[in-house]
């Protein structure tokens, strides 16, 4: 059965939605531009999720806001460490995340070691006392900025790192340090970042966290920086992988964190995860990257996007995934892009604003429902779909694209896509279509969009389905009998035929 957020009546979204739009004009334009620049400079002087959500008002959005309460800490216990061998960690890791990247973490090293944590539940004041208990040398230092680490640190199993408030974690570059964890890594008011000199031996490489195996992440107003390098997980930044031989651990949970300069938040075949409350900016990469998994929510985020990536990234047959309530802007691809088999999405009440492609991006993925999002000034289209099927698409702002505000191609011969209830405005042209197959529309507001409402093969079906004001019948138009296959997944199960929403016929 399809997720109940799904399932959405598509008469009850129309008729909720907004019947009668103002038409476009520079004024509204020139304020939606100046409030979408405030947004952004409150990003760069470090506002939180909470206060960005608060200036996306006049836009009228009202963005749910995630200011839970914070996880209490966990007590501490003593800690036991040992220095053990790199390859010993890593050959477990490749179980799970691959090796192609392993001989390039030994040249990096400048040791082959690595300090294991595999008992209790510390600090990071703790750990530097066991450390020093030890008489383990050259592996954790004790500065005025912070605990400086040396070598990598591996949390095993049964053990937990939990970053008190005020603490600091400072990734050696040029010794080669990363952190992968095992166990749970978890923090609270705290901060993880890269410090030293270019690495000599891999000049390439930068500090990145990695929770992998059965592991766990807790982390609540964190702040995150200079991390990851290249573009392969689990190398970019601030990683989670779950699945293959390993057990699931507790569901991690991420909330009100900075992420400054980090490759990528990326959630590897995870489970259960949320992500709600961040502030992204500076991202190489995906500030988010969703590859595979299910059940996942993503809330309340804002994302300062990258110059040459996507905003957020949902990928490798992932579904059961909620993206809502969230802040996009200036992406250098696609605001949010879902592809290669993602499924069941719901992508809902989101700005998305100054993509440098399309604000909404869908490519082979289906059964998604893109509702009340506000898609405005992106360079292209604002909503972009390519050989996807089973979509809702209802009660969207389309806005001062510079493309098309719906653009539909290569549409397989299976689902439908439904048009509903959105106002387009202002785009270069309303709606767009090439290759397709079934769509429905109904009460879509095109009184801002004159004098281009229609584009490609459907402008012959103008008389059909054209429905200024009101909320006529859906009218559903059979494009081409393309007689297409159903495609497979990455994970090699059939993408699916049909979706179904209450009060389908």
């Amino acid at each position: 059965m399809r997720k109940a957020w799904v399932r959405v009546s598509l008469l009850a979204l129309a008729i909720s939605a907004p019947a009668v739009a103002v038409a476009a004009d520079y004024a509204r334009t020139l304020a939606y531009e100046q409030t979408v620049a405030g947004i952004t400079a409150m990003v760069v002087a470090g506002g939180s999720a909470h206060d960005l959500q608060a200036a996306a008002a006049p836009l009228g959005l009202t963005l749910a806001s995630s200011r839970r309460e914070a996880p209490a800490l966990p007590q501490l216990t003593e800690a036991h460490v040992s220095l053990v061998a790199i390859d010993l960690v890593l050959s477990q890791l490749a179980l799970q995340a691959g090796a192609n990247y392993h001989v390039a973490l030994r040249q990096a090293q400048s040791r082959p070691e690595v300090l294991l944590l595999d008992a209790g539940v510390t600090s990071l004041a703790a750990l530097y006392e066991a450390v020093t208990a030890a008489g383990l040398t050259g592996v954790l230092d004790k500065t005025d900025d912070g605990y400086v680490l040396h070598v990598p640190l591996a949390v095993w199993n049964d053990a937990t790192l939990s970053l008190q408030p005020g603490e600091t974690l400072l990734i050696d570059r040029s010794t080669g340090a990363f952190v992968v964890a095992a166990g749970t890594l978890a923090g609270t008011d705290a901060a993880i970042r890269a410090t030293g000199a270019e690495n000599p031996r891999l000049r390439d490489f930068n500090p990145f966290v990695v929770v992998a195996l059965s592991g766990s992440a807790q982390f609540d107003r964190m702040r995150f920086s200079d991390l990851g390098y290249g573009i392969f997980a689990p190398l970019t930044g601030v990683t989670l992988v779950e699945g293959g031989f390993y057990r699931k651990g507790t569901p991690s949970h991420i909330s009100n964190s900075i992420f400054d300069d980090v490759g990528s938040l990326a959630l590897v075949d995870a489970e259960n995860a949320t992500v709600d409350g961040n502030v992204f900016q500076n991202s190489s990469g995906p500030a988010v990257l969703i590859s595979g998994g299910k059940s996942l929510a993503m809330s309340g985020n804002v994302i300062l996007a990258g110059p040459t990536a996507h905003g957020i990234k949902v990928t490798a047959g992932a579904r059961d995934v909620q993206i809502i309530d969230n802040i996009v802007v200036g992406a250098g691809l696609n605001g949010i892009f879902a592809d290669s088999g993602a499924s069941d999405l719901m992508i809902s009440n989101n700005l998305i604003s100054g993509s440098h492609r399309s604000g909404v991006s869908i490519a082979s993925a289906d059964c998604i429902s893109v509702g009340r999002n506000l898609l405005l000034k992106n360079v292209q289209s604002g909503l972009a779909v390519r050989d996807s099927a089973g979509l809702q698409v209802v009660g969207n702002r389309l806005i001062d694209n510079g493309n098309a505000g719906i653009s539909v191609t290569h549409q397989p011969d299976y689902g439908v896509i439904a048009i509903a209830s959105n106002e387009l405005d202002g785009n270069q042209v309303g709606i767009k279509g090439s290759t397709t197959a079934r769509l429905s529309f109904a009460a879509n507001d095109f009184s801002g969009q004159a004098p281009r409402l229609l584009d490609g093969e459907l402008v012959q079906f103008t008389d059909k389905f054209l429905n200024l004001k009101g909320l006529g019948a859906p009218t559903v138009i059979d494009g081409l009998d393309l007689k297409s296959t159903p495609k497979l997944t990455p994970s090699g199960a059939l993408r699916p035929t049909s979706c179904s929403f209450p009060g389908d016929a």
